[in-house]
């Protein structure tokens, strides 16, 4: 092979036989589009993104709604969900929200948006058992994952209760700081797990619970007008990860070493975290995770970095032109 020439198909491919659940969905699902065509240009090589998630500003949703766009159309949700499936990605929706009580389910916008879902082979994020419950008995061809949010709570994160987790839902998400318990890793039923690739908190961080359930407030706030924003993020040392420059410490991302070991191991989804980072921080980890690493990731990212640059470009014409009507 002409060393000169990119790497072609899988010989892009970081992990081949992986795929990928990344965000953007109601965010900038354009701009993801945007980079698995390009790829698909430069290497001939699809990057297997599964599933998109995310949510528009509702009830039950528990995701990065501080950062979501406010207002949809019913039709603009529809083609959101629609345009991700007619690309074969699953959307899921993050209706994340572990304090959902019986009187919630009957939220008209929830239920008009996990319609929308069912009709178009999407799927949700959960971490409320009572949801789950709904959802099965209400909107049965729709898959259910747990959410990463459900294993901050539990005193013991041990193979029973991963294996509880992985007979109760479609799909459920390793604890990040259980990405290196390789004894535990070992033991766990890999055909539905998911593994997050790009958690930028630290080790066993004390504050994770708490960040959860500020999120939780927040939504409230946000949709509800109930109390005021928490404002976690401007107390946390450690996210955004720009606060991390005076620490020695390292976030537990796995580095790319970590991530092809547990390839090896038989897992096979990875989880992309970043709907928080600017594009670029997003887009680095997105592509280092899913392409080659010596030629193929190099000669892709600077190349696409302008195309991020033109979608803040117009990101920010838009906004001054809502500001002057």
């Amino acid at each position: 092979m002409n060393e000169f020439i990119l790497p072609q198909g899988d010989r892009a491919a970081l992990m081949p036989g992986a795929a990928y659940s990344v965000p953007g969905l109601f965010l900038y699902s354009d701009l993801i589009y945007k980079c698995l065509d390009q790829v698909k240009e430069k290497f001939g090589y699809a990057i297997p993104v599964r599933y998109l998630y995310g949510a528009p500003k509702v009830r039950w949703n528990c995701g990065r709604l501080i950062i979501t766009d406010p207002h949809y159309t019913r039709e603009e949700i529809f083609q959101e969900l629609a345009g991700a499936a007619a690309r074969g990605i699953v959307p899921l929706l993050t209706f994340s929200s572990p304090e959902i009580a019986p009187a919630d389910l009957g939220d008209s916008a929830c239920n008009e948006v996990l319609a929308m879902a069912e009709e178009v082979g999407g799927g949700v994020i959960v971490s409320s058992p009572l949801l789950r419950d709904y959802i099965r008995a209400h909107y049965p061809r729709v898959e259910i994952h747990a959410s990463v949010i459900m294993t901050a709570f539990p005193e013991k994160r041990d193979q029973a209760y991963y294996a509880g987790l992985a007979r109760s839902y479609d799909r459920y998400v390793v604890h990040p700081d259980d990405n290196f318990q390789w004894d535990l890793l070992e033991s766990l039923p890999k055909d539905t797990a998911e593994v997050i690739l790009n958690e930028r908190c630290v080790h066993q961080c004390a504050q994770r619970k708490a960040h959860y359930e500020s999120i939780v407030q927040d939504q409230r706030v946000l949709i509800e007008g109930e109390g005021e924003l928490t404002n976690f993020l401007d107390r946390c040392p450690f996210v955004p990860d720009h606060k991390q420059h005076g620490t020695k410490a390292r976030n537990i991302s796995l580095t790319t070493q970590e991530a092809v070991r547990l390839r090896q191991m038989g897992f096979t989804l990875f989880k992309l975290q970043g709907r928080l980072d600017i594009p670029y921080v997003f887009f680095f980890d997105f592509l280092r995770y899913t392409l080659e690493n010596q030629v193929a990731f190099p000669a892709m990212f600077p190349i696409f970095s302008y195309a991020i640059r033109g979608h803040l470009k117009d990101k920010e014409r838009r906004r001054r032109e809502r500001g002057t009507r």
